[in-house]
């Protein structure tokens, strides 16, 4: 009985051992991932090239493509085309103003879609130059368009018109960018430099590298920063500095075709090779390797969720719906 007795102490103390240590030990729990939702041709997108993507004030999200628009409503889409009075299929740049009209930008002039009805204008009512690359809204919810030959800005009646050659200070008159800020600063992003413009008075930046001076996108984020997208990678104007971004620093590549910034001041970068974002610590970039279904993003938005929408060059648009907002 005796050495019966010892046996089962002595494998007791065993079990104990094994058991306590498992109690006390946690499971680290997976941690929550990005998810991902893709919209194409195929679930009602009028085409997978998109070059320009916005929300309205009602969460209306407005798609620029090279063959159209759509407007994807409620889970729907609603598409317009030549045939309901766009000017022309390719939609280079959209901008939508306070009362949720919107100014697209084409190669054959300009489109405004006002309360259900189209206007269009070029160069036979005003407008400086056909081709149109992008635009912009004012304080006063007037458009100001940056052209292949100049800027041309509508005041409510007539259009004004910009140019290098008319003796203006206008940098370089292929204007690709336009971006305007809370102190009611143009700046215009060419493929020579960039024009600040305000009250008549014309500032001109140049940088050190050519590549940089051919500007691709322009942002003001929520601190009235202007964010540039160069050949040559990012740019922000922080007071009488410039702070340069590229590559080595973390940016997925140099080329920036698209800038935005979301809920939490992160900033959000397109480029040929995938998208990068930036907390002003940290770069994380989205690849098709990690959810994009196409390496080349032509546009950034975000939603009232904080979630982040990417257009694509040639594969729809993809929603990313990250794990905390």
């Amino acid at each position: 009985m005796i050495k019966t007795y010892r046996i089962y102490i002595y494998f007791s103390i065993i079990l104990l051992t094994i058991i306590i240590p498992a109690c006390n030990t946690t499971t680290d729990s997976p941690k929550p991932k990005d998810t991902w939702i893709y919209y194409a041709a195929k679930n009602g997108l009028i085409n997978n090239s998109v070059s320009d993507l916005k929300f309205d004030s009602q969460g209306n999200l407005w798609v620029g493509t090279e063959f159209g628009l759509s407007k994807f409503s409620a889970g729907n889409w609603t598409s317009f085309n030549t045939s309901d009075g766009l000017i022309y299929h390719q939609i280079n740049s959209l901008a939508i103003d306070k009362n949720d009209n919107i100014w697209f930008a084409t190669p054959y002039g300009v489109s405004f879609f006002e309360n259900g009805n189209w206007h269009s204008y070029t160069i036979t009512n005003g407008l400086n130059y056909n081709y149109a690359f992008d635009v912009a809204i004012d304080a006063d919810d007037l458009p100001w368009v940056g052209l292949g030959k100049g800027v041309s800005h509508y005041d409510g009646i007539d259009w004004i018109n910009y140019e290098k050659d008319l003796g203006n200070s206008l940098v370089h008159n292929i204007v690709r960018s336009v971006a305007i800020d809370a102190n009611g600063n143009k700046w215009f992003g060419t493929e020579y430099g960039i024009s600040k413009f305000n009250t008549n008075i014309w500032t001109t930046y140049l940088a050190a590298k050519p590549s940089a001076d051919f500007i691709v996108t322009m942002f003001i984020d929520s601190r009235n920063r202007l964010w540039v997208g160069s050949l040559a990678g990012a740019s922000v104007f922080e007071g009488a500095n410039i702070i340069d971004y590229t590559l080595s620093d973390g940016l997925v590549y140099d080329r920036v075709d698209a800038i935005s910034e979301d809920m939490n001041g992160i900033m959000w970068f397109g480029t040929q090779y995938g998208a990068s974002s930036f907390d002003g610590t940290t770069w994380k970039s989205y690849t098709t390797a990690n959810g994009l279904p196409d390496n080349w993003i032509t546009g950034i938005t975000i939603d009232s969720d904080n979630n982040v929408w990417f257009g694509t060059k040639s594969k729809g648009i993809a929603k990313l719906i990250r794990p905390a907002n």
